[in-house]
């Protein structure tokens, strides 16, 4: 705040200015409107073990938590969270008229700034930000929160210059009188796709791999006629000051995918493509799936996979939102899969029969950061007796090892193919499904859960097609393995706070964190898992299968896209966790500081965890007999 603001008042009323100042949401005021609301809160105190407020009492006041603790109890009972510094709490009462649901007592010994309830809806109605902060459920609350870190992080296609994206800063030229052939040629030994066509340093035309295609072998036109005759006459050009946005509006009304670049002195600087703004935008995700892709060896493969954690960092750095940080993430990890795959095969030969490589858990569900280890396995179409299983045990030793050394570390549970019980024809795979469905067991449950989250990614997928249909149908059937499913689900154990029962971890540095995939991420993929089985859906990835349930009407949409919504924000805190350690060379974990979050994030966070509580509350009482 301002210090002729600050000069103006009392040391009390200076103090909660202060606080307010740096809390949410009330950091989203001017600093005038922080001043006057200071001067309108009342401070109290509340001993530990004294009620604040109660269920059925009528409140006009919104309470901030200056320091100590809070528990909050529906109708005085069941305890639906926990509070400290900086959180907000009795804001639902004020929305609905002033009725209370919850007790408030006070854990220990605690500090209250009360605001009226005049204030409080001033303040909703003159202040946006505000407002939506002080939205009535969590999930409207983790939906703003949402749209506002893809305001304030998004890639800039506005402000991103075209000069600082064009690769080929000498572009590959030739004059307009040379043959068809001669330009072509130029093109396959420079291996670009677009050839600039310049009279002397002007700029005439270009020549592009669609010119080729197009207007020469479409037309048959003769390969020692003159590239002007096909060229592409006259293109548009932009200045390398232009923005990333221009470029991307004249692509679109063009219909073309190759704009020319002029310096200050009309001169050609380059010729951007529309590969060069996805690179920028996709943070060089591209370029190295092109790297996996164009392997031809293991150390080719082994190097160009090593590029795919800095692709991630890059991405995230770009403002990518955690939904498309995991689907490039998660298409260079199937991409290495694949051709892992293929080397093998060259390396071994031709298959005595047709298999599908198949891979469970993050990677099938489209949902992989990096640090994954690999889960894998070979579906065979048919038992080729001693010969074929020896092909197969060094097919799936030699992908194993591939991968590995790829960065996609063994699995410590065994789940890979270079163990015998991942290379399995597909009667016998059915075999184990069904063992697993109709005589399940708390401890058959607790290893079999990442198998029904399955994907072929290289080979023959009509194999996984036929067997997974028949798995899911097997599933829904068994009202007693989805009971198992649920009470594993159940197992998570979801914080109701951030600080005061948060379950904690030490890092390796000492530092207090906690598990973001496990607390937080793992549950929402169980019970979207459940439900989907539960209901006969084919889908794999958790978002699809909320989807899909809504669409079914096996789930209400509020209630899909709520936990939708906070998978995503979690997943928004976890990628820029693990995408800080990457640039600083650490191993990527999933072991979040609440300290480096700021109060908003933790506020969101919060609500999170109250969403997901919900949901696992909601799969108690459907499906797991209120069993936990």
């Amino acid at each position: 705040m301002s210090a002729a603001i600050l000069a103006d008042m009392s040391s009390e009323i200076k103090a909660v200015a202060t606080f307010l100042a740096q809390t949410a949401p009330f950091q989203f005021l001017s600093d005038d409107r922080i001043a006057a609301i200071s001067r309108k809160v009342t401070v109290r105190y509340a001993k530990a073990g004294s009620a604040i407020i109660r269920a059925g009492d009528h409140n006009d006041h919104l309470f901030v938590v200056r320091s100590g603790a809070v528990e909050l109890r529906l109708a005085g009972d069941e305890l639906t969270a926990r509070l400290g510094t900086g959180s907000s709490f009795a804001y639902p009462s004020l929305l609905r008229g002033g009725e209370v649901h919850n007790t408030a007592t006070a854990s220990e010994d605690t500090l209250l700034y009360t605001i009226p309830a005049e204030q409080f809806h001033a303040l909703r109605s003159e202040v946006p930000a505000f407002r939506q902060f002080f939205a009535e459920d969590e999930a409207a609350r983790i939906k703003h929160a949402l749209a506002d870190r893809k305001r304030s992080s998004a890639f800039q296609l506005d402000t991103k210059r075209l000069g600082d994206l064009i690769v080929n800063t000498a572009p590959i030229s030739c004059p307009p009188d040379a043959s068809i052939a001669s330009a072509v040629g130029l093109m396959h030994e420079h291996d670009v796709s677009t050839l600039a066509i310049c009279n002397r340093h002007e700029l005439r035309g270009i020549f592009t791999d669609k010119d080729l295609r197009n207007r020469v072998v479409a037309q048959e036109i003769p390969l020692d006629r003159a590239v002007s005759e096909v060229m592409t006459a006259s293109p548009r050009t932009l200045p390398t000051e232009a923005t990333a946005a221009e470029a991307m509006a004249l692509m679109a009304a063009g219909g073309f995918r190759h704009i020319p670049l002029v310096k200050g002195d009309g001169g050609l600087a380059g010729i951007l493509s529309a590969t060069d703004i996805l690179s920028a935008i996709g943070s060089n995700a591209i370029d190295a799936g092109t790297a996996i892709f164009r392997a031809r060896t293991a150390d080719a493969l082994i190097e160009a996979a090593q590029r795919v954690p800095q692709s991630f960092a890059a991405m995230t750095s770009s403002g990518f939102q955690a939904s498309h940080a995991m689907q490039f993430t998660s298409a260079l990890g199937e991409a290495v899969h694949r051709r892992a795959a293929q080397l093998a095969e060259e390396e071994l030969g031709e298959p005595p029969c047709p298999y599908a490589l198949v891979v469970f858990g993050s990677l099938a569900r489209r949902e992989q950061l990096v640090g994954s280890d690999q889960d894998n396995g070979l579906v065979i179409a048919e038992d080729q007796g001693p010969d074929g299983a020896a092909y197969f045990k060094a097919l799936g030793s030699r992908i194993s090892d591939l991968l590995d050394a790829s960065g996609y570390v063994y699995c410590k549970g065994g789940i890979m193919a270079r163990k015998a019980d991942q290379r399995l024809t597909q009667d016998a795979w059915l075999h184990r499904y069904d063992h697993w469905i109709s005589e399940p067991t708390e401890d058959r449950i607790l290893r079999a859960t990442i198998f029904f989250d399955m994907r072929c990614v290289y080979g023959e997928a009509s194999l996984v097609r036929s067997l997974r249909s028949e798995v899911v149908a097997k599933a829904a059937s068994s009202s007693i393995f989805i009971s198992y499913l649920a009470r594993d689900a159940l197992r998570s154990k979801v914080p109701l706070g951030i600080f005061r029962n948060l379950v904690l971890e030490k890092s390796d540095d000492g530092q207090k964190v906690f598990d973001a995939k496990a607390q937080a991420i793992m549950p929402i993929i169980d019970i979207a898992r459940t439900l989907a089985l539960a209901h006969g859906l084919n889908e794999v990835g958790t978002v699809a299968r909320l989807e899909g349930l809504a669409q079914s009407g096996s789930m209400s949409a509020d209630d899909a896209q709520s936990l939708s919504d906070a998978m995503l924000f979690v997943n928004e805190l976890r990628i820029a966790h693990q995408a800080r350690q990457v640039e600083k060379g650490a191993s990527p974990d999933n072991l979040i500081s609440p300290y480096s979050l700021s109060p908003l994030e933790r506020d969101y966070l919060k609500d999170a965890f109250a969403v997901i509580r919900q949901g696992l509350d909601a799969l108690r009482r459907n499906y797991a007999g209120g069993i936990t």
